[in-house]
């Protein structure tokens, strides 16, 4: 693309996944805004973000009504091209209520298969939030499922990649490594206790967890006994592809995903995965990836399913050897990216 745009994501302006594409579309030449619901550096606030409950039952919304109207002031403002939100429940949710622009919103994992099973009111928000949108992005897994929607939007399956250049093999350790954080959808209690039951019986090896979350310190009570295991606390990128680089194994036992990037970057660093028995994991097992399905409710099968792979030097070889290929070829950063800046082109033509 040779053209340059003006581009408004509404997105939660502390968020990885954000900064990383505001940071991409600026390097292509772009010129983008962020606005946000949550406060930060460098973003236009127009939070703070009311409460989605019952209340808008009987006041048809007058506080979203409000913020919406605060988005939209800034917006006309900014005058973009194109807007951009993040998460049908929250930032694109608001996205898809401005009027007089082409408006594009990614769902997320949870706003497809958790939140439309919490209530009725939140099914509602999130298929009116497709629908007032001209497209919608998401993984593939997501896509196929918002088809059965019934709705006439641009649907786009996209992966947002894996950065090559910075997930990389690197000379391999006896660690393994969890890198999902302490929140329960990230399952991380099974994971302390599989590592309880392991950390005597792999006393050569360390336990890396990154990361911060509501569950860290129950985690930390149940492995307080095991001297192999390192809690690194939140990391940045660079550093979190260190430790996945050198690692042997990496766990990902999510309670329910869409597309897990933490399995690719693993991947793509020459590391196998051992990850829980959801759809979204299952798909990479079906597509020949190194990985290994347990049982996500159960600490003993995933704890025999480690010391099953870390045992195997074939299977570590294999992923070492073929598994970052998979990953270049497949779902490299810059590619998935630049398939996700043709769809503002194609929707602005």
């Amino acid at each position: 693309m040779t053209s340059s745009l003006r581009i408004a994501v509404v997105a939660n302006v502390n968020s990885i996944h954000t900064t990383r594409w505001v940071n991409w579309l600026r390097g292509q030449g772009h010129e983008v805004q962020i606005f946000s619901l949550n406060e930060g550096e460098n973003c236009i606030y127009f939070g703070p973000e009311p409460a989605l409950d019952r209340s808008l039952i009987f006041n048809l919304g007058s506080a979203v009504r409000s913020t919406t109207k605060k988005l939209q002031n800034e917006i006309d403002t900014f005058e973009p091209d194109i807007v951009h939100g993040f998460s049908l429940v929250n930032h694109g949710m608001y996205s898809s209520r401005i009027s007089n622009y082409p408006k594009v919103v990614t769902a997320m994992g949870s706003d497809v298969l958790l939140a439309p099973k919490e209530s009725k009111l939140l099914d509602w928000i999130i298929k009116k939030t497709v629908k007032q949108s001209d497209a919608v992005i998401g993984a593939p897994l997501l896509i196929d499922l918002v088809k059965e929607w019934k709705v006439n939007q641009n649907l786009n399956p996209n992966v947002m990649g894996v950065d090559c250049s910075l997930f990389i093999p690197l000379e391999k350790s006896n660690s393994i490594v969890f890198a999902r954080g302490f929140e329960e959808v990230y399952n991380p209690l099974i994971v302390s206790k599989a590592i309880a039951s392991l950390s005597s019986k792999l006393d050569g090896w360390e336990f890396v967890l990154c990361g911060r979350g509501t569950l860290e310190s129950k985690c930390k009570d149940i492995l307080n006994h095991c001297e192999n295991v390192k809690f690194t606390g939140q990391l940045e990128i660079e550093q979190l592809a260190k430790i996945i680089g050198k690692a042997k194994l990496a766990i990902s036992p999510s309670l329910s995903d869409s597309i897990p990037l933490s399995v690719l970057e693993a991947v793509a660093c020459g590391t196998p995965v051992v990850a829980s028995d959801i759809l979204a994991n299952q798909k990479w097992v079906d597509a020949g990836m190194p990985v290994t399905i347990f049982d996500k409710n159960s600490a003993e099968d995933l704890s025999q399913k480690i010391s099953e792979i870390v045992t195997n030097e074939n299977l570590l070889q294999n992923a070492f050897e073929h598994g970052p290929s998979l990953i270049k070829d497949n779902f490299d950063w810059e590619t998935q990216s630049r398939t996700l800046e043709r769809v503002y082109f194609d929707l602005l033509r």
